[in-house]
């Protein structure tokens, strides 16, 4: 049998290394077939994600000038399309109706004649063939209640496969080429259009982000990746110099809506309304990002409503926690739904499972949660938040020097008092001591452009297509 020398990898006492002969060349299954020699499984999970991430940049690489090259060939075609009169095919590509940050930009070119605007639905397939089906369902659900017919499927349930996705432009939250069908990644989609990339959230907020998303090959080879703030894209440039030719600080598009919608009145006797959020980062090893502090709280979030009956709760877990829950690993399906029945019989408490959340937002007096994205966009309400934390280690292991900063605005819970403190205090007696310098953090590195953070997006794809520029 092949040793793991003969593979160009060796063995010292710190752990493995390698000398990279031959990865760029080396496919997924012969790097996972080599690495199954390592005795070790540590070193061998270690020892593979390294050489997957050198394959996987080598192949980036050798790409970019070739999808670059597309991409100015798909402009010129464009802008004759545009001078002949014609109206362009842009299309919305999406796997949740929750992460759909692109929304904004739909709705502005859909009412402008250059565009023939649609969105399209993809699969999410990285977790079971049940779990793909109920978010399609839920997903076309909740967008077809909007926009009728011009949310398409593109997955065909009596086949299982996928639907071609024909464009001129693409706006994707599609970050990760295996999170759906491979017809609708970046480089497959850039064979035929213009893809743009609009994060499924706030992004550049955690340490994943800065060693993970600075190298995915659909944000690499995107033809414009938008992102919310200067800081991130500072962060993404540093990580990764490829990005200099993409990146674009536009603001964060997908809270431009938040500005539309009803904010609650400081009407005497109006019940106080609190959004609680636990994120479905449960699993530290496997989730890279260790934010969630639910199985730590999962009681006291389930006794708030009962000790605080004067405050309507909106319970919106992620929409994998509870996915997870049930699994034989972790609760399992009986506990989970015992759970659920519990918190759903709550007066007090609304139960919401995925869809649209601006709506809460907007009605909320305040945020209990230990989510990603949200942690930066709620300070577009204005309002005060309490994050969820397991130990401050988290803070030092998991978060970047821009999401500290928000963190510094935020009310942190290490524990259960800190929890009671900020209902009792800042929510019903309404001590807010930190608002007015809050908001004017927001104002100047958060919330971006807001709220024409749409504008932005849109002006600088046009700008690509009759200029040719970035």
């Amino acid at each position: 049998m092949p040793s793991v020398t003969d593979f160009g990898l060796w063995y010292n006492v710190s752990g493995f290394q390698y000398n990279g002969i031959m990865t760029t060349i080396l496919n997924a299954s012969l790097i996972r077939l080599m690495t199954a020699l390592i005795p070790v499984k540590r070193v061998r999970v270690r020892v593979r994600r390294r050489l997957l991430d050198r394959a996987r940049d080598a192949r980036t690489a050798r790409l970019v000038p070739i999808v670059r090259a597309r991409y100015a060939a798909h402009e010129q075609r464009c802008r004759d399309k545009l001078a002949r009169g014609g109206r362009l095919r842009v299309a919305f590509l999406v796997c949740d109706a929750s992460m759909f940050s692109g929304e904004s930009v739909y709705l502005r070119m859909r009412d402008d004649p250059r565009f023939d605007c649609f969105i399209a639905v993809a699969p999410r397939v990285t977790r079971g063939v049940d779990f793909l089906k109920m978010t399609l369902a839920k997903t076309l659900e909740v967008l077809s209640a909007r926009y009728g017919d011009a949310v398409r499927s593109l997955y065909d349930e009596v086949t299982g496969k996928g639907r071609p996705l024909e464009a001129d432009l693409v706006y994707s939250t599609v970050l990760y080429e295996d999170q759906t069908l491979p017809d609708y990644t970046t480089e497959r989609l850039s064979r035929q259009a213009l893809v743009a990339v609009l994060y499924y959230g706030y992004g550049g907020l955690f340490v994943s982000n800065e060693r993970k998303t600075p190298f995915l090959p659909n944000i690499v080879l995107a033809w414009r990746y938008f992102v919310s703030n200067a800081a991130t894209h500072g962060m993404m440039v540093a990580k990764n110099p490829l990005l200099a030719g993409n990146t674009v600080v536009s603001g964060y598009c997908k809270m431009d809506r938040l500005a539309g919608l009803e904010r609650p009145q400081g009407k005497v006797g109006r019940r106080k309304k609190v959004v609680v959020c636990p994120h479905h980062s449960i699993d530290r090893e496997a989730d890279g990002l260790a934010l969630s502090t639910f199985l730590k709280n999962a009681d006291l979030l389930l006794r708030l409503p009962g000790l605080f009956p004067e405050i309507d709760f909106v319970f919106r877990p992620h929409p994998l926690l509870f996915v997870r829950l049930a699994t034989s690993r972790w609760w399992g399906a009986e506990k989970t739904a015992a759970y659920v029945a519990k918190m759903e019989a709550h007066p007090n408490v609304e139960f919401q499972r995925g869809g649209d959340y601006f709506a809460a937002f907007a009605a909320s007096d305040a945020l209990i949660h230990d989510c990603g994205s949200f942690l930066a966009e709620y300070f577009y309400t204005g309002r005060p938040q309490c994050y969820l934390l397991a130990d401050e280690k988290t803070v030092e292991e998991q978060f970047l020097p821009f999401s500290r900063r928000l963190l510094e605005h935020a009310v942190r819970a290490l524990t259960e008092k800190d929890v009671l403190a900020f209902l009792r205090r800042v929510v019903l007696a309404g001590e807010d001591p930190d608002a007015a310098a809050r908001n004017a953090f927001a104002a100047q590195e958060v919330c971006v452009h807001y709220p024409h953070a749409t504008a932005c997006v849109l002006a600088s794809s046009l700008r690509g297509i009759e200029k040719g520029v970035l």
